[in-house]
This record gives structure tokens, C-alpha cells and sequence, in this order.
């Protein structure tokens, strides 16, 4: 079966999921943030299998190397923030979440198919295994600052609305602030260990491998740059200087930093060419 069939049908089961969540939180037929759903998670393993399907029929890892590409990168990506949803659910119940996180991975699941690069090879060949290491924990940290992000989204939206004291089913629906804002610090706390390892491990293989840094390339500024403003926000946070709003965006300008970095200019380059 081809590739882009097999993500665009674990997009449309990604939809179902989100669906149930919705409705259920629009009629509170339940507690999303509490009540584990075996629904849900059955249709996210079925859309897991798939993604890790597709992913396989596009030849990501041979034994010649990785076909690092950019729809490649998103599709293990996804898979990543799918996964560590579907644990969540089962350990915690955490329902609520999935109602900005599953809409958001159905959007990367459909659009990879359109990717300008989704169908071109691209190797990189691992020639060691720090170099393997390096992709995968640039992939890993990019899927748990994803997570930290959307619990950012989520607490704007509940901050709003506590002050201008408009409890909507949907508000009602989402995790608590302090719930929230903890869980969100602990996905900031390991994905900045996260990119430092990353940063670490990518300019040590260029060392061994080239005899020199690349430090002043795109990919590496823009990490630094949102690993700098993750660090300023642990300290920040730490002595209580910050309010929650400023926290928020903080995480979020972080995160676009980081997606820069991993896709941006790798998007815009494809596109052009």
C-alpha cells in the first residue's frame, strides 16, 4: 500500500479521536481530563501502526543510513507526540490534553503527502553512532517542547477566561491551571536537557567527522538561541520573576525557534527549488 494513503487514513482515525474527545467534552458526557477512554486509545494505536507503516515504506531506515527528510522527520515526530499521548492516557487519564494535541497531529499526518521533499531521497548516511543519537534526540526533544507548547496554549486560554470569568464547557472541559502550568514546566525541564544534548552531540560528530564546528549554520543559532530563552525561563520561574502569561510565550517563542531550526529553512529551501 502506498505511503501517503496509509498517512492520510491515520489522519482521518486522528480525526475520529478528536471528535470523541470534543463531543464528549461539548456535552460533558464525562471528565476529558480524567476518565482514560478505550476508544481513543484504540483508534491512536491504529493511526501509530500506520504512521509507523508509511514511515517504513518511505525507507527511513536502510541499511545503507537514514533517509532523513523533511516529511520523514515530521512523520517520526508525530508519531513521537502520538505515543507519548497514548501513555499518558493510560497511566493518567489525561483526556483533556488531546484536545488541542490530537487536532494538531492530524495537520502533519495530512500534509505530509505535499511535503516538496516527501518523495526525494535525502540520505544521511549514519556513519556512527552519534550521529544516530543526534537524530533521535533532536526528534525527541522537538516532540516533548510540541507537548510543553500546547499546554502553554491551553493555559492562555484558561487564564483568559478565569479573569473575565467565562467558564465555557470547553474551559470547563481542560486540565487545572496548577495541573497545567506543572505538567508544562516538566516537559520544558527535559526537553532543555534534551537540546543541549542534541546541540552536544551534533557539533561533536562534526568535530570527529569534519575536523570543525559548524556553529554559525542556521540549524545551530536558532537551537541555541530557543535553548538560551528555555534556560532564562527555568531560572526566570524558578525565582517566581515571571507571571504565568509571560511563561506561556515564552515557551511558544521557544518553540518556534526550535521548529525553525528543524524544518523551517529545510521547508522554505524545497519549496523554492
Amino acid at each position: 500500500m502506498n505511503s501517503n494513503i496509509l498517512f492520510l487514513i491515520a489522519g482521518i482515525i486522528t480525526v475520529a479521536a478528536s471528535f470523541i474527545i470534543w463531543r464528549d467534552a461539548l456535552n460533558r458526557r464525562g471528565m476529558p481530563t480524567q476518565q482514560p477512554s478505550n476508544t481513543i486509545t484504540m483508534l491512536l494505536v491504529i493511526a501509530i501502526g500506520l504512521n509507523i507503516w508509511a514511515t517504513h515504506l518511505m525507507d527511513a531506515v536502510t541499511v545503507n543510513g537514514i533517509n532523513f527528510t523533511l516529511a520523514t522527520g515530521v512523520a517520526i515526530s508525530t508519531l513521537i507526540v502520538q505515543l507519548i499521548y497514548v501513555v499518558g492516557i493510560m497511566r493518567h487519564g489525561i483526556r483533556g490534553l488531546g484536545l488541542f494535541l490530537l487536532p494538531a497531529t492530524v495537520i502533519p499526518l495530512l500534509l505530509i503527502p505535499l511535503l516538496p521533499d516527501a518523495h526525494t531521497p535525502n540520505w544521511i548516511h549514519t556513519s556512527s553512532l552519534l550521529e544516530t543519537g543526534h537524530l533521535l534526540i533532536s526528534l525527541i526533544a522537538y516532540a516533548v517542547l510540541t507537548l510543553a507548547t500546547l499546554h502553554a496554549l491551553m493555559q492562555i486560554l484558561l487564564d483568559r477566561a478565569l479573569k473575565k470569568k467565562r467558564l465555557s464547557t470547553l474551559v470547563q472541559a481542560l486540565p487545572s491551571l496548577f495541573d497545567i502550568e506543572r505538567h508544562m514546566i516538566a516537559q520544558v525541564k527535559v526537553a532543555t536537557v534534551l537540546i543541549a544534548l542534541s546541540v552536544l552531540s551534533g557539533l561533536s560528530w562534526q568535530w570527529i567527522e569534519y575536523q570543525h564546528f559548524a556553529i554559525f549554520s542556521h540549524k545551530v543559532l536558532l537551537a541555541l538561541f530557543s535553548l538560551g530563552i528555555l534556560i532564562l525561563l527555568l531560572i526566570k520561574r524558578h525565582r517566581s520573576d515571571w507571571p504565568t502569561r509571560i511563561v506561556s510565550r515564552t515557551v511558544i517563542a521557544a518553540y518556534i525557534l526550535l521548529m525553525l531550526a528543524y524544518f523551517g529553512v529545510k521547508l522554505i529551501q524545497g519549496w523554492i527549488n
